[in-house]
């Protein structure tokens, strides 16, 4: 009889171990294949003091995972009073391109504008506040930040010209191709940016 019970209690507790083992493995597969994929965006990595702009394609900000669409040349705001602001100055990984509009009647960015959520004022000095760079003395032109065209002016992007007031100018060509390409819309773009 002791024999017998201690068969049907091995047998029980296999028969427990096979259905728990069982029930496991059948969610952790099944976890496995609802877990949504990670989200693939236009993306961007803008290296600020040599002004290079990467575009990329793929996982949000993991440059393993995605792949370099294009490199642009680009002239930014580093001098001492205008500077392109920084994310993580203001406690932020990174910025999102969050509209695109014809600039054609604004000379200075003509002829498209792709408008950065960096946050900003009406009034002096026009941008973040506060801003700890430039010894908190930055001096903005305007209550916006983007990437815009030079309305034909090359001389705006070269070494001579001391920068932006902030944004970041772009060849009218590039930024053509950037407002044909992206649509903040219908997809999450960030815009990292890197002091180097």
């Amino acid at each position: 009889m002791k024999k017998k019970l201690l068969i049907l209690a091995v047998l029980f507790v296999s028969l427990l171990f096979i259905t728990l083992f069982t029930s496991y493995y059948t969610n952790s597969v099944k976890n496995k294949d609802t877990q949504p994929a990670p989200k693939k965006s236009h993306w961007f990595l803008l290296q600020r003091k040599n002004g290079r702009e990467l575009l990329y394609y793929g996982v949000l900000g993991d440059l393993n995972n995605s792949r370099l669409i294009k490199t642009f040349q680009v002239k930014t705001g580093v001098n001492q009073k205008s500077p392109t602001p920084l994310p993580n100055l203001l406690g932020r990984e990174y910025w999102l391109i969050t509209k695109k509009e014809s600039s054609i009647d604004n000379p200075e960015t003509a002829p498209y504008f792709l408008t950065l959520n960096i946050p900003a004022t009406d009034n002096w000095p026009y941008g973040p506040i506060p801003y700890m760079e430039c010894n908190g003395q930055c001096e903005w032109t305007f209550g916006y930040f983007g990437l815009h065209g030079v309305n034909g002016n090359s001389s705006k992007l070269s070494s001579d010209d001391l920068g932006s007031s902030g944004c970041v100018r772009h060849t009218d060509k590039d930024i053509e191709y950037l407002y044909n390409l992206l649509d903040p819309e219908t997809e999450e773009i960030r815009y990292y940016i890197k002091d180097d």
